[in-house]
């Protein structure tokens, strides 16, 4: 019996050993199992990530370029409008040409510099320079320099812009006092040294080099400097036309904050040359990407709508049809014998008026002639008696008559009130009858033209379609009927052959007979 006890014991205490962890798991649904708010959060989740899975995507899809144009802060041909550079400013002793810009003539003593008025924004660029030295001595009087500085400087002395500058300086020396050949070499001033009076610029060089770039013929020279990264990069083309590029100076570290100012300035000395710029050109490297959208409800329907037209529908050329309908009807009523009937009547009742009112008139001036008083022809003449007025007592028949005159005269001024305000009102309802009208015809008029510029652009689109397609069986129908041309030339050239040898044939047998007979 104790046996059976320990065995039972042993099978339940089995039992529960198995059941306990499906019971953590949640096997009966009261476990560790997700519920229905973590189940909510985890699909909230997953759709976060969906969506910045879905923005990666898209931003590997568009390609960000490696470099943008500014025009604002590059001039080159046609460099003028209304005289001046737009977003530029130069000296006044500058040579303006129409194919190039010469700072500096082969002068003694010239000076000239060109100056942005926008500073440049971007953390990373590059400044292409197209310019052009030339000299008739073997040495070269004085040169050109590049700058980005703080401020836009003027003139001075120091290749022709003012000395102390902040920023960098990108000297191009073609009289170099030590090597007599051209040097280029680069500097760095907070804006505390001046090199023209004190500093000697050797101790201050970040690099150099000698690549001669005088008197290069036909082709200019190039200069590009390229900022990223805090390294500095000057590179020259003397004669590859900007497609052979040299690096001249490379040196990391170098600190140049954005919204400083480019600018370009030339000088000559004894022996002088001319000092030409043909352009400048300045690009922001590694510009921000531009996130494409998505597209907006229905848009991608409405551009496969556009691509697969074929023809108008029914119900397109049910609208055009009731829409000709509409300016046919307004046409004929506007046109219809209505409108002129109301403009005759309208006519007819001024042309009553008018007389009624100049009979009225002429029944007052009988009135008036009866009483004594003289006729029109004769107070025109002049041949009346002015007649004083009677006193008496018979003077009462003359006064009855003058309120007898008074009364009609009233009335007719009254009656021509009533005649002239009855004409204005009725005149000014056909005039907003006429107005609604015209307004209804140009509205009418306007959908009508909306609908056939819509069916104008598509039938052009239509038509384009054709055309290709046309030129397609076009082609395909000059080939065959190029073949049947010659299949009918070979037939021809058969039927020929064949009837030339039955003349042949028959000559010969009609010559063997004779020859027989």
């Amino acid at each position: 019996m104790r046996h059976d006890n320990n065995r039972f014991v042993l099978i339940l205490l089995l039992l529960v050993a198995i059941t306990i962890p499906f019971c953590n798991a949640g096997f009966w649904g009261s476990g560790g199992g997700p519920t229905d708010g973590e189940e909510q959060q985890q699909q909230q989740q997953q759709h976060v990530n969906n969506n910045v899975e879905g923005e990666k995507t898209l931003k590997k899809q568009v390609a960000a370029p490696t470099s943008k144009l500014d025009y604002k802060l590059t001039f080159k041909r046609p460099y003028y409008y209304n005289g001046t550079i737009p977003f530029w400013k130069m000296s006044s002793d500058i040579i303006k040409a129409d194919d190039f810009i010469r700072l500096a003539p082969s002068i003694p003593g010239a000076r000239g510099w060109v100056w942005s008025e926008r500073p440049n924004e971007y953390e990373e660029w590059q400044a292409e320079v197209t310019f052009r030295v030339t000299g008739s001595h073997m040495h070269g009087g004085r040169g050109l320099a590049f700058w980005y500085t703080k401020e836009a400087m003027g003139d001075g002395p120091i290749f022709g812009a003012a000395d102390k500058w902040d920023g960098l300086g990108i000297w191009l020396d073609s009289a170099n006092p030590r090597t007599h050949t051209p040097t280029t070499m680069a500097l760095l001033n907070d804006g505390t040294l001046a090199f023209a009076s004190r500093a000697d610029p050797e101790g201050y060089i970040i690099g150099s080099c000698q690549i001669n770039y005088r008197n290069t013929g036909t082709v200019p020279a190039h200069l590009r400097v390229t900022y990223t990264a805090k390294t500095l990069t000057v590179m020259l083309d003397p004669m590859g036309d900007g497609k052979d590029y040299r690096t001249c100076i490379q040196k990391t570290g170098i600190n140049l904050p954005s919204g400083y100012y480019f600018g370009f300035s030339a000088a000559s000395h004894n022996p002088a040359d001319d000092h030409d710029i043909l352009s400048f050109e300045t690009w922001q490297l590694n510009p921000p990407v531009k996130v494409q959208h998505t597209k907006r409800p229905m848009e991608e329907e409405k551009i496969q709508q556009g691509e697969e037209f074929k023809e108008l529908n029914e119900e397109q050329k049910r609208q055009i049809e009731e829409a000709e309908y509409q300016v046919r009807r307004m046409r004929e009523a506007a046109e219809g014998e209505e409108v002129r009937s109301e403009t005759m009547a309208t006519l007819a009742s001024v042309f009553d008026t008018q007389r009624r009112v100049l009979e009225d008139i002429q029944i007052m001036q009988m009135q008036i002639e009866a009483i004594g008083a003289p006729s029109p022809e004769n107070l025109l003449l002049g041949n009346y008696e002015a007649k004083k007025p009677v006193t008496t007592n018979g003077s009462t028949d003359n006064k009855e008559s003058l309120n007898a005159i008074n009364r009609v005269t009233e009335d007719v001024q009254r009656e021509t009130r009533n005649m002239a305000s009855q004409m204005a009102s009725q005149m000014e309802r056909q005039s907003r009858d006429q107005d609604r009208r015209m307004k209804e015809v140009e509205s009418a008029l306007e959908r009508i033209e909306k609908t056939l510029n819509n069916i104008n652009s598509r039938m052009n689109i239509q038509q384009k379609r054709m055309n290709e397609i046309g030129k397609d069986s076009a082609e395909t129908r000059g080939t065959m009927s190029t073949l049947f041309k010659y299949i009918f030339y070979a037939f021809g050239v058969q039927a020929v052959v064949g009837f030339a040898v039955y003349l042949y044939w028959k000559l010969r047998v009609e010559r063997n007979e004779k020859k027989f007979l």
